[in-house]
């Protein structure tokens, strides 16, 4: 066991140097408070012994977690006793001390220390027990909110995959039928990951189950009401939260299909026959400013035709290369994947057993016939 004997006084502190070293401790002597502080930050002891009161208040304050005693060869009175007791000092000795008397006092300080440690660490791991157990039911409810994987509506094939960079997600994604005519379906990326970002899907469920019910005639012929409406509510909400979201409205009908792009990149593609672009389109975050306009763009779907939408992590998954060759990437994935694990397989991301950086999704929408 290592300890520290701080006493400006070499003859003061020599008696108790060679008791310690007897009792088969080792023993280093300091002489200035800044040697003190210094030593405990870069090879902290078992113990500070320290002769001077304002030496272990220091010692106490900047380095909590080493047992601070205050030894002194005079009679301790009650005003000393109190504020050792106050500061939080281990143990306060009058010097000198037998031998068995000493080796007492610094088995018993140690073994409340080691008893305090061991409970400290009892307690870390029965919280991180119950926050996995919490966030194994968050992952369990947050799955059970998407959509059947995969899904048709009427000539609409719908197919989706989520890997979360932790076990909830910030990504999320939705598709659904509106009206007989109509569906809707999106991409969210929200800011962040983890547990505060995993909320704000539950409030992104929460507008699809809204929109169905309280959609104007006018979001499904121009979409950006539906981002404009959703960014109202989650700046009315307050969570220090953004989103990024692809979010289109489907005419089954015409077999067309308005997209609108709130902040979200990389953007839509579209894939006709052997070929795939990007739906290039602008739109600010939802969640972060006042004022915002969405122009749709319309996409006529042919047999065969699909839409494929990645979410950001799937970029940064893709290491150094640069962005136009992440991008040339996504084209040719998205162009030779004919569903969603295809494509997936052909981006070659997986990261199974290792950190990811973020959270990664793929939304495909094909028209079957």
């Amino acid at each position: 066991m290592r300890l520290v004997v701080a006493d400006p006084e070499e003859a003061s502190s020599a008696p108790l140097l060679v008791q310690l070293e007897k009792l088969g401790f080792t023993a280093v002597a300091v002489r200035d408070i800044s040697a003190l502080l210094a030593l405990c930050q870069e090879s902290p002891p078992e113990m500070v012994i320290s002769a001077e009161l304002d030496w272990a208040d220091r010692v106490v304050a900047e380095h909590p977690r080493i047992p601070v005693v205050l030894a002194r060869r005079e009679k301790l009175d009650r005003d000393v006793l109190l504020r050792v007791l106050r500061a939080g000092m281990s143990d306060a000795w009058e010097l000198p001390m037998g031998a068995d008397a000493l080796n007492e006092r610094i088995t018993r300080i140690s073994s409340r220390v080691a008893g305090a440690a061991n409970e400290a660490e009892r307690q870390l791991s029965r919280f991180m027990a119950d926050l996995e157990r919490d966030q194994r039911a968050g992952r369990y409810i947050q799955m059970g909110m998407l959509p059947p994987n995969p899904m048709v509506i009427d000539q609409y094939r719908f197919q989706h995959r989520i890997v979360p960079s932790l076990l909830l997600s910030g990504d999320f994604v939705d598709y659904f039928r509106v009206t007989d005519r109509h569906f809707a379906f999106y991409v969210a990326d929200v800011s962040g990951h983890g547990a505060s970002s995993a909320f704000v899907t539950v409030l992104l469920k929460n507008f699809s189950r809204r929109l169905r019910r309280e959609y104007r005639p006018s979001m499904l012929r121009e979409p950006g009401g539906v981002l404009q409406w959703i960014n109202r509510e989650l700046l009315e909400q307050n969570i220090d939260k953004h989103v990024a979201m692809l979010l289109g409205v489907g005419d089954l009908e015409e077999n067309r299909i308005r997209l609108v792009n709130g902040g979200h990149y990389p953007p839509a593609i579209l894939v006709r026959g052997d070929t795939a672009a990007f739906v290039e389109q602008k739109g600010k975050p939802i969640g972060l400013f006042d004022e915002v306009d969405y122009q749709s763009e319309s996409v006529t779907m042919e047999p065969g035709d699909r839409l494929v939408m990645f979410s950001d992590g799937i970029i940064d998954a893709m290491g150094d290369a640069g962005l136009a060759e992440k991008e040339d990437r996504l084209l040719r994935a998205a162009a030779a994947g004919a569903d969603v694990n295809g494509t997936w397989e052909l981006l070659n991301v997986d990261t199974d057993g290792m950190s990811k950086p973020d959270d990664m999704t793929c939304l495909m929408v094909r028209r079957e016939r």
